[in-house]
This record gives structure tokens, C-alpha cells and sequence, in this order.
């Protein structure tokens, strides 16, 4: 008799978890509640409306650069630079700036830069993670990372060079460990990258350093490396990010411009081209990274030679001036993870990551759910702080909102020499009705105009006086914080003092009957 030939019966694979059921096992584990919360948090560091005074000056380039449709060549904004050459290295980070700011004022330009600086701490977590590193240490190195970063982030072009290195060295990573094409990311990355912020030439450096340690590795046989092949490739595609990269409005010069802005602004006493002081508490979470990433390997943790190596460059960067201290910040904390990570299971066996499978308990899910809310709210406080701090009366309190309005008044062009600080908020508000001494951009005005300005702004009594500086300059309105400077002022009879606003002093040469009147 013949047999019908039936299918074999299978049990059907099990159906992926909702999102519903991923959410209660996040929730009912506490160390991954607790990192749930701190990536939360995290994004508060780079909160920051008012930190970064030049942010008003890139506004104002920004709305140039938009309506001109192009990118300029000289300077504009300041008296002392007219003319001279202007490496407009931050172009697209300006026009992004201003198209924001059209469309939601400073706080939108705020909270984008906060969402781009938290997605630089994703990267660092994720390659945390690909290093097997727990939730525990996660959380503790990213508020570590994040409080070191912290100083440096806000509205600044300089973030997008942080986060990007961030997930180039993903990228990389992740390549070298499961392949793929992933790598051909790296020259659009780098393409965008390149007209955003000169910053570009640091990562490119760290990918080749990451490619030359992973090749000596294989040279030499030192712990796991990578397949011959794979550095091979992404080595090439290093190479052509590089050529990428010199698709900018000052083409291949970019490199040179890059290379040469560190020695040249470290030789002016600005705060971020000098080195951490450490008696400062905004660089103590820096001192405990460092130091404690040195520590680490002593209690257990495994350092690979690739990220030693990552780690002494971005040390070396962040000793070397403060604004570098968010990109160590970014290269050392997955290495630091990882490494708190083993040491902690060093110490504590097995039960430092001995996960359950078990059902969520309600209590855990809720104790859960708590965390990461008050990591929500911690998070939407800072936030309503930020947006207290860009609104009109958050600003005024801070820059000199009437002097810079009284200034607007004005019926000829003025050269104001204004504080540093406040210098690019005159920019913003007034030019080009009126153009400053020195400001934020200071690398197209060269070490003579800076030095004369802290002469001026100290109100240096030799030869050359503040006072005689002033009249060589041509400067015909004088804006700032009462003070050895204003005090000779106000014994020439040829200066008239218009404003105090909230300490702001603000001084006219001649006639100044066109401010009459005015009150701050």
C-alpha cells in the first residue's frame, strides 16, 4: 500500500519581544535602569545657551553667508583686521547656526547642539559596549565622560568635531570587527565634517593612529587584532577621507590653516588654548579620568594597545590646551568603560554581571520606571533653565542688550572696542553699523591686534598706552566693564560716557548728541 509523504512538522521560532515586554526587562534590571537614566542626563552637559560668547558672532556670519549665498575671503566684523585673510573654516556650522536661529531663536540652536553633543555619548556607549563592558560601568564612565566634556560643549562649532570623531572611530571599529562597507562612511563623514570645523585633521590623525597600532599588532602578533585585510581597507578609506576632506571653499589650504591655528592661537592668553588648571573644579572630572584610567589596569582592567595608544594622544591633547579636553573625553572614556568593567568583575567574581532570566517584578519595573524618569525630569529642568537663559531677558542679563540698542542709534559707522567677551554680541546686534577691535575669531587678526587689545583692556599707562592705542586704532566708541580703562576715560574730554549698562560702560569720542537721552 502506498505511503503519503508528510511534511515534517517544526515548532515555529520564537516570536521577538514587543516593545512593551523590551521595556519591562530594561525596567526591572537596575543597573540598566541606571544607565537608561544617566544616557538621559547626559544630555544636559551640553545644555548650554550662553557659555560660548562667540556663538553671536557665528550667528552673524551665518545670516551673512545665507544671503550672500557665498563664503567670504576677508574679514568683516572687526576695524583692525580689514582686509586681512579670513579662513572661514566654520561656514557650514554659521549657516546651520543661523537657519536655526530663524526658525526658533538661540534656544533651537541650544537644544540642537545639545542633541548632537548627547549623540557623541551613544557613540561612546555603544563602543563601550562592543567591549562587553556592563550597564554599571556605562553609566558611571559616561557621567565621568560627560562632566569632563562639559566645559567645552554648547553652542560651538567644536562640538560637531567631537561628536564626529566620536562615531568615526565607531565606524572604525566596528569595521574592523565584523567588516562590511560601513567603512565608505567615513569620507562623507569627513566630506561634511571638513566644512563644519577645521577639527576634521584630528580625526583623521586618530584613525591613522588606530590603523598603525592595529597593524603593528598583526605585525607583531600583540593580543587579538584585526584580519590583514580589513586594516588594509580601512586604511584606504582614511586615505580617501582625507581627499574628501579637501572639498571645502579653501580647498587642500584647509590642511595648513588647521595645522598651524594651535601654535598660533596658544601664543595669546586665551583660557581655552592654554592648558587645564587643575585647581579648577570644571577640570576636576578631567584629573579623575585621566588618573583614574592609569589606575585601572592595576585593579584588573585589560587595556588593548590600540586604545593605550588612542588614550595618549587624546591625554596629550586635552594637557596641551582646554578645548580638547571633550575630545579626550569621547576617545578615552570606551577604553575606561571597559576596564571598570573588568575590574569590577576582578573584584566581585561572576556576580558583578550575572544576569537572570526570570519574570519582571512589578516593584522592579517600578523602581525602574522611577530612574529613568527622574532622569527625564532632571533632564527637563535643565532644559527650562536653558531656555530662561536664551529668552530676551536671559540674554540682556548677560550681554549689554541697551548699549549695544544705543549703539544702533548711531548715524555714522563705529569702531568699538568692546570686551572680548561681549565683543561678538555687539556683531550680532549692530554691524555692520558697527565693527570691534578684537573678537572670537581672532586668528585672521594676528598676534600684534590681540596683544594691543590686553593692553588696552588693562589700561596700560606706557608707552603704548591704552589711550594712545585707541586713537592709532581709529576707535571711536568704547564698551566695557568699569575699570582702570574707563577710569582714563572719563578724564579725557574728548570721550563722553552715554550708558552704564548693568557695569557696562559704554563711551562715544566726540560728538555724541545722537545718543541724548538714553537710559539702560
Amino acid at each position: 500500500m502506498a505511503t503519503v509523504a508528510t511534511p515534517e512538522l517544526r515548532a515555529a521560532p520564537p516570536a521577538a519581544p514587543g516593545l512593551g515586554a523590551r521595556l519591562s526587562a530594561l525596567l526591572s534590571e537596575p543597573r540598566k535602569a541606571v544607565c537608561a537614566a544617566v544616557l538621559v542626563l547626559v544630555a544636559s552637559s551640553g545644555w548650554d545657551a550662553l557659555g560660548d560668547p562667540d556663538v553671536w558672532w557665528h550667528l552673524r556670519l551665518g545670516r551673512w553667508i545665507v544671503a550672500a549665498h557665498a563664503v567670504p575671503g576677508t574679514e568683516l566684523f572687526s576695524y583692525t583686521g580689514q582686509g586681512n585673510q579670513l579662513v572661514a573654516h566654520e561656514w557650514l556650522s554659521d549657516a546651520v547656526f543661523a537657519a536655526l536661529a530663524s526658525a526658533g531663536g538661540l534656544f533651537l540652536v541650544t537644544l540642537a547642539m545639545a542633541a548632537v553633543a548627547w549623540s557623541g555619548f551613544v557613540a561612546v556607549a555603544l563602543r563601550a559596549r562592543a567591549r562587553r563592558a556592563g550597564p554599571l560601568a556605562i553609566a558611571i564612565g559616561l557621567v565621568l565622560a560627560a562632566k569632563a566634556a562639559e566645559p567645552v560643549l554648547g553652542t560651538r562649532p567644536q562640538v560637531f568635531t567631537v561628536v564626529l570623531l566620536a562615531w568615526s572611530l565607531w565606524l572604525a571599529d566596528s569595521y574592523l570587527r565584523s567588516g562590511g562597507r560601513r567603512r565608505w562612511l567615513l569620507p562623507l563623514v569627513f566630506v561634511v565634517w571638513a566644512n563644519l570645523h577645521a577639527g576634521f585633521i584630528a580625526g583623521l590623525g586618530f584613525l591613522a593612529l588606530l590603523v598603525a597600532v592595529e597593524a603593528i599588532k598583526r605585525r607583531f602578533q600583540i593580543g587579538e587584532a584585526a584580519p590583514a585585510e580589513r586594516i588594509r581597507a580601512l586604511a584606504v578609506a582614511i586615505g580617501a577621507s582625507a581627499v574628501a576632506a579637501c572639498l571645502n571653499p579653501a580647498g587642500p589650504l584647509l590642511y595648513r590653516f588647521a595645522l598651524s591655528t594651535s601654535a598660533g592661537e596658544g601664543s595669546k592668553q586665551i583660557i581655552e588654548w592654554q592648558s587645564p588648571n587643575f585647581h579648577d573644579p570644571a577640570m576636576w572630572a578631567l584629573l579623575a579620568l585621566l588618573v583614574t584610567f592609569v589606575l585601572l589596569p592595576a585593579l584588573g582592567g585589560r587595556l588593548d594597545l590600540r586604545d593605550a595608544a588612542l588614550a595618549a594622544a587624546g591625554a596629550a591633547m586635552a594637557l596641551m590646551a582646554v578645548r580638547y579636553t571633550a575630545i579626550c573625553a569621547v576617545v578615552v572614556a570606551p577604553a575606561w568603560i571597559a576596564m571598570a568593567g573588568d575590574a569590577a568583575r576582578h573584584r566581585l567574581g561572576g556576580a558583578a554581571t550575572r544576569t537572570h532570566n526570570r519574570p519582571a517584578k512589578p516593584m522592579s519595573v517600578m523602581a525602574g520606571a522611577v530612574v529613568v524618569a527622574a532622569g527625564f525630569a532632571t533632564l527637563a529642568y535643565t532644559g527650562s533653565r536653558a531656555f530662561a537663559a536664551a529668552s530676551p531677558a536671559g540674554v540682556a542679563a548677560v550681554y549689554p542688550a541697551c548699549a549695544a540698542d544705543v549703539l544702533s542709534r548711531s548715524p555714522t559707522p563705529q569702531r568699538v572696542f568692546s570686551a572680548y567677551a561681549s565683543a561678538g554680541y555687539v556683531i550680532d546686534k549692530v554691524w555692520p553699523k558697527a565693527t570691534v577691535y578684537e573678537y572670537g575669531e581672532s586668528i585672521s587678526l594676528g598676534t600684534t591686534v590681540f596683544n594691543d587689545y590686553q593692553r588696552i583692556a588693562a589700561g596700560a599707562q606706557s608707552a603704548a598706552s591704552a589711550l594712545q592705542l585707541l586713537d592709532q586704532s581709529g576707535t571711536t566708541a568704547v564698551l566695557y566693564p568699569r575699570g582702570d580703562l574707563t577710569a582714563q576715560l572719563e578724564t579725557r574730554s574728548d570721550w563722553t560716557r552715554l550708558v552704564d549698562d548693568h557695569g557696562m560702560l559704554l563711551y562715544a569720542r566726540g560728538d555724541a548728541s545722537w545718543a541724548a537721552g538714553a537710559r539702560c
